[in-house]
């Protein structure tokens, strides 16, 4: 086990046909960290084009795959082949306009599969996307014209680039060429904007997330007293607020500020939004810039509830931002702005590398302002073979070598041994995450899953634990930049705490199980007066008395229901009929032991995510059983042993790697030597399972 940074792999070259080798970028960027997108530089430029890279995704609303890009002459040009490239537009030819711009390409038929066009573009979200293009086959190079409708061209995608042209399928992209319509208006004159925003209830400056659209819908380029927002290693000061995300307008483009803003406008009337998470009432109004004045705006943002009054404080458990100072005013700008008390920066490994360093660890890695902190941690090992970890609260970070990799549980117990907290992401699913949870969970040294995430609640690995006996929390993470891309806070775990705002005690009150997670309601459960997380025990058939209660910011969503869970079971439910607040009060008899928890939902549900909450259970013991649910085990202990199997047998399938550019090889390598270190591990895990069967089945013989 080695501490620090991790030895970089040399990165596979790309073999191009005109003796061209482009790599991804591993390096350290001079933006800020080491870029873990995809990311190649070509020399390849063209008319009014000032860079070219390939990449796996563009911020542009179109992406690609992590395969390798060559430089072809295809016919009489010059070919970028691969999956998706991105184009910064020269800035003397086009920088922040706003106006309908011909763009010409010119392909390869015979390479290139259904492609799209997109574009930095002014209104709504600030990305324009063609229609899928179909190649035209019959020639070796074809030509297709489409107007980019209102192009921004102000550096919006990765890399600063302003055009994203290609696809998942690939493309052979052999030529761009850009017409402006020269329609951009000059504005006749301009004026100045100051904005306060405060706490309504305290009149305190406090940071806040803003829109500022005129009104066509064009976004005004923030100036410098917004705070600098880091996306990958992009600096960027406006951030697409993507459909998930509460927002009272059809304007989609935000920036942070830190409490005061100043900037000079086109004079005209603006529409201005402004909101700090979900405990705030979100404001919107008109507002008047005029030419050769100073409009000065106090904006008072209101409490829809105040959570740390009744001893609520958020965390987002999954945030990826690298620091290089512990005190980094502009992140910790951009967090406290969501109004996350606790936002875990995570520092991202794979078997190769580590992006997103955090500066230090432990007491000196955290940065604390006004009961909102940052704190470092870390998001590994991470594998496509057995799932992504996190470790919350470490005094320093924890990584294996390569050549023990796949041997999670030495993170786990030394997190355990450092008074970390550690468990699991992407809703114990992704990544194969559930074959992780099935070799790690039995030996006691998983506190949580990751169970809400891009709009989803993922209860059934979750479930599928508790019901054979094993308490593991929940917690729930945005994991910013990715999942769309989200921003900070958009899903977050709330932890009660008995008195002020204290970071360990948060940490602490975590441990206890006093928890839920939401990206909306608001949650209170108490089983004869036992709050979330708490266990005690009671005489069979006793009276137990529920008292549930379920809030949901009306501009975030409508509230729905509230439910009450019993052993993964509905046996209670309250509707809102189009209130905001509703309780939710009955009794059961407790026949047996079982956990009891509750959720609640808002009106959004669908494939696009929904709006949800689910607390920890409260765990009531009858007669000293276990709170399984023993009808369940046979086919839930099944289902875990299967999933060991998994791990011995299906292949590792190392392309499938988030950043398999960097660990596909030494995943290859490692597997095969690794698997036999893991096989006593596995054979142990099974043990532990078809010792807990036969527990169950004496149980039942009684």
């Amino acid at each position: 086990m080695r501490r620090g940074n991790r030895r970089i792999f040399p990165p596979f070259l790309v073999v191009a046909t005109a003796c061209l080798f482009v790599t991804a970028d591993v390096s350290p960027s001079r933006a800020h960290g080491s870029e873990a997108r995809y990311v190649v530089e070509l020399e390849w430029t063209r008319d009014n084009i000032a860079r070219t890279f390939g990449v796996s995704r563009s911020e542009l609303g179109i992406g690609g795959r992590k395969t390798p890009f060559e430089i072809r002459a295809i016919g009489d040009r010059s070919c970028v082949v691969g999956s998706l490239v991105v184009l910064d537009v020269d800035d003397e030819f086009a920088f922040d306009i706003d106006e309908p711009v011909d763009l010409t390409v010119t392909y390869a038929p015979d390479l290139t599969a259904t492609f799209r066009v997109g574009w930095n573009r002014n209104g709504g979200d600030g990305i324009g996307r063609s229609e899928p293009i179909e190649p035209e086959p019959g020639a070796t190079l074809r030509q297709v014209t489409l107007t980019l409708d209102r192009a921004r061209f102000a550096g919006q995608g990765t890399k600063g680039t302003d055009l994203a042209i290609g696809g998942r399928g690939g493309i052979a992209l052999c030529d761009v060429e850009l017409t402006r319509s020269g329609t951009t208006v000059v504005p006749a004159s301009s004026g100045r904007l100051r904005l306060k925003i405060q706490d309504a209830g305290s009149g305190r400056p406090i940071p806040a997330r803003v829109g500022l659209y005129d009104t066509t819908g064009r976004a005004p380029l923030p100036s410098e007293r917004s705070v600098l927002v880091h996306r990958f290693t992009d600096e960027v000061r406006l951030l697409w607020v993507n459909q998930r995300t509460f927002w009272p307008s059809e304007n989609r483009l935000a920036f942070y500020v830190d409490g005061d803003y100043e900037a000079r406008l086109p004079a005209g009337t603006y529409e201005l939004v402004a909101t700090r998470g979900p405990e705030y009432r979100a404001y919107r109004e008109e507002i008047e810039v005029r030419g050769g004045e100073t409009s000065t705006i106090t904006v008072a943002l209101e409490r829809y509830a105040d959570l740390p009054g009744r001893g609520w404080f958020s965390g987002d458990s999954h945030v990826h931002i690298a620091r290089d100072e512990t005190d980094d005013d502009a992140v910790w700008g951009q967090v406290a702005a969501e109004d996350i008390h606790v936002a875990n920066l995570l520092e991202m490994g794979n078997i190769a590398v580590t992006h997103f360093k955090q500066p230090a660890w432990g007491e000196a890695g955290r940065y604390l302002r006004d009961d909102h902190v940052l704190v470092s941690g870390q998001e590994d090992p991470r594998t496509v073979h057995r799932g992504h970890t996190i470790h919350h609260n470490l005094d320093e970070p924890i990584h294996l070598d390569a050549d023990s990799y796949f041997l999670y549980h030495q993170v786990f117990e030394e997190s355990r041994r450092r008074g970390g907290i550690s468990g699991y992401a992407h809703l114990g699913q992704l990544f194969n995450g559930q074959r992780g949870l099935a070799l790690d969970v039995p030996f006691g040294i998983v506190d949580f899953i990751e169970v809400l995430q891009g709009g989803r609640l993922f209860g059934d690995i979750w479930y599928s634990f508790l019901n054979i006996g094993y308490k593991v929390l929940p917690v729930a993470g945005a994991d910013y930049p990715y999942f769309g891309p989200t921003l900070p806070g958009v899903e977050r775990t709330y932890v009660k705490l008995d008195g002020p705002f204290d970071t360990d005690a948060w940490y602490d009150s975590f441990r206890r199980g006093r928890v839920y997670v939401s990206n909306g309601p608001f949650l209170e459960l108490t089983v004869d007066g036992h709050e979330m997380g708490e266990e005690f025990s009671v005489e069979r058939d006793a009276t137990l008395e529920i008292v549930a209660e379920a809030s949901l910011n009306p501009d975030v969503d409508g509230l729905n229901r509230l439910e009450l869970v019993v052993l993964g079971d509905v046996v209670a439910s309250e509707q809102a009929d189009g209130r905001d607040r509703i309780e939710l009060r009955t009794e059961l008899t407790a026949e047996r032991s079982m956990w009891i928890a509750v959720r609640a939902f808002g009106d959004r549900e669908g494939p696009g995510g929904m709006t949800v909450a689910h607390s920890a259970p409260i765990f009531v013991v009858v007669d000293g059983e276990p709170t399984w649910k023993p009808e369940a085990v046979p086919e839930l202990v099944a289902l875990h042993r299967g999933k060991l199997q998994e791990l011995l047998t299906a292949p590792i399938e190392p392309d499938n790697d988030l950043e398999s550019w960097e660990t596909s090889a030494l995943l290859l390598e490692q597997w095969d030597k690794q698997r036999e270190l893991l096989e006593p591990r596995i054979a142990e895990a099974d043990a532990r399972y078809r010792e807990l069967l036969e527990r169950v089945q004496r149980s039942s013989r009684r």
